[in-house]
């Protein structure tokens, strides 16, 4: 672990990453990425915050599995599967500090889109769901293999690909489970698949397991301590949650890298 600089704030880092997910449900492994970056180069900070989140959240594929919507899942994973082979290209080709750039940029992007996006109200919502008599609308094949190739093309680069996939899945009024079981499933399989590209191509070695080992403990930590707050305060929107970080964190890492 003496190969990573800095491993107090890293530490610090999985820990606090690891509570917004526990209390959020979304957005480690944007937050881990964007803050490794301030330290290490994207081909080293991207597979190990991808590892961290696909580890993190195998307590969850269970159930998951039980509630996704399939027939989107299916096609999300095809744009998926195709766009991270152009990732893994980009992200080991491209020099680290326009790559620092890019990922900051993608990151700050997803936020401001995630603060902007007018929320329906709960009205408006159970009235959508008594209309479809609670099933999930029928899925769209181009659009799902749009959102899911976006996403995918997204994570591999920045681990950003939350944000483009529950903007997509916001907007197909699905039930709130399987909302969030599609989304675990869509993550866990884009996180490995980019792990797998990111190993092929030399960006997934001893080293980052080792790094992964030492952070794995903060972040589950974090992780339980966001699910204990969650219970007792359930956050109102991302948009008071994940959306303000990442706008910080990604300005950060564009004026370390314009200065």
């Amino acid at each position: 672990m003496s190969s990573m600089p800095l491993l107090w704030p890293a530490v610090a880092l999985a820990c606090f990453a690891g509570l917004v997910r526990g209390y959020c449900g979304f957005g480690f492994a944007m937050l881990m990425a964007l803050g490794l970056m301030l330290f290490l180069p994207p081909i080293e900070a991207v597979p190990l915050a991808l590892l961290l989140d696909l580890i993190t959240s195998v307590g969850l594929w269970r159930r998951a599995c039980r509630l996704a919507d399939w027939p989107r899942l299916r096609r999300l994973l095809l744009g998926m599967l195709v766009a991270t082979v152009v990732g893994v290209s980009l992200i080991t080709s491209i020099p680290a500090s326009p790559m620092r750039i890019s990922i900051a940029l993608l990151a700050l992007a997803g936020a401001l889109v995630l603060l902007w996006r007018r929320e329906p109200s709960q009205a408006l919502a159970a009235t959508d769901i008594a209309t479809s008599g609670g099933a999930t609308p029928p899925p769209g094949r181009l659009s799902s293999i749009a959102a899911g190739g976006i996403s995918g093309l997204c994570m591999t680069l920045a681990s950003s690909g939350g944000p483009p996939l529950m903007l997509y899945l916001l907007h197909q009024r699905m039930r709130p489970v399987a909302l969030r079981a599609t989304a675990i499933l869509f993550f866990a399989a884009s996180s490995g698949a980019s792990l797998i590209g990111l190993g092929l191509a030399g960006g997934l070695d001893g080293t980052t397991l080792s790094r992964a080992a030492w952070l794995l403990v903060p972040a589950l930590l974090g992780n339980g301590l966001g699910q204990w707050a969650f219970e007792r305060s359930p956050p109102r929107s991302l948009k008071v949650t994940v959306a303000p970080l990442l706008i910080v964190l990604s300005i950060w890492v564009l004026a370390r890298e314009i200065l």
